[in-house]
């Protein structure tokens, strides 16, 4: 008799980006994607409540003013998961692009007008990096940090995941969300503040250690398929 297959792990990437997606604004463009199974997400959301009583955080992690500095609060926050991510428990990739080497290196979509266009390629990018690092399973929910998109421009996304063979197993599931009741959106942001400063050359040394341990970090430098 064949036994019965284990059921697939729920497990959700977390996705959040950091600067301006048009050709104009901040020169630096980032994009990062945490993945985390089910088993592990209880215990950071119940870390991240912990955090959120003891420093009195009332608002949104990027409303407090500590979020942009390697301040205490943020080092017991970030070593809390760090440790996770040593242990496999999560999983972050980060891609980041300057605007000007990623044109001039053939980079799609930086142009007036195409902003949901370039966002949806550079999902696509960090998804395809992020899954040859860390397979995910049939039961993993993409939620994405809420952009501003007509409802033709979200089915695109969907369709455009979807439709992409090197994006296998299928997304269970994409969602948008509002990162101001979304806890772990909040840490990925965090992330790319962090790792802006790190390709701006701003990180002092304890800050970059840090960020090697959270995150995979990748410069896109232009091309369809970089």
């Amino acid at each position: 008799m064949i036994a019965p297959a284990e059921p697939a792990v729920r497990e959700f990437i977390f996705v959040d980006e950091s600067g301006d997606p048009g050709p104009n604004g901040n020169p630096i463009y980032v994009l990062v994607g945490m993945h985390i199974a089910d088993s592990c997400l209880d215990r950071l959301n119940r870390h991240l409540t912990v955090f959120r009583y003891h420093h009195e955080v009332v608002r949104e992690f990027k409303a407090q003013r500590w979020a942009d500095k390697f301040s205490p609060p943020t080092r017991h926050l970030l070593g809390f998961l760090a440790d996770m991510t040593d242990a496999g428990e999560i999983v972050t990739t980060v891609n980041w692009l300057q605007k000007e080497t990623y044109t001039k290196g053939g980079g799609p979509h930086l142009t007036s007008g195409e902003t949901w266009k370039f966002r949806h390629f550079q999902l696509r990018l960090l998804l395809e990096r992020h899954l040859r690092r860390s397979p995910w399973s049939v039961e993993t929910d993409l939620v994405v940090d809420r952009w501003k998109m007509s409802l033709e421009q979200r089915a695109n996304l969907e369709e455009y995941l979807r439709g992409n063979l090197r994006l296998r197993p299928l997304l269970a599931a994409i969602t948008f969300v509002d990162s101001l009741y979304c806890y772990p959106v909040q840490v990925v942001d965090i992330y790319g503040r962090m790792a802006r400063r790190l390709v701006q050359g701003k990180a002092m040394a304890e800050e970059a250690a840090m960020a090697g341990r959270l995150m995979d970090l990748v410069e896109i430098r232009g091309g369809l398929y970089p």
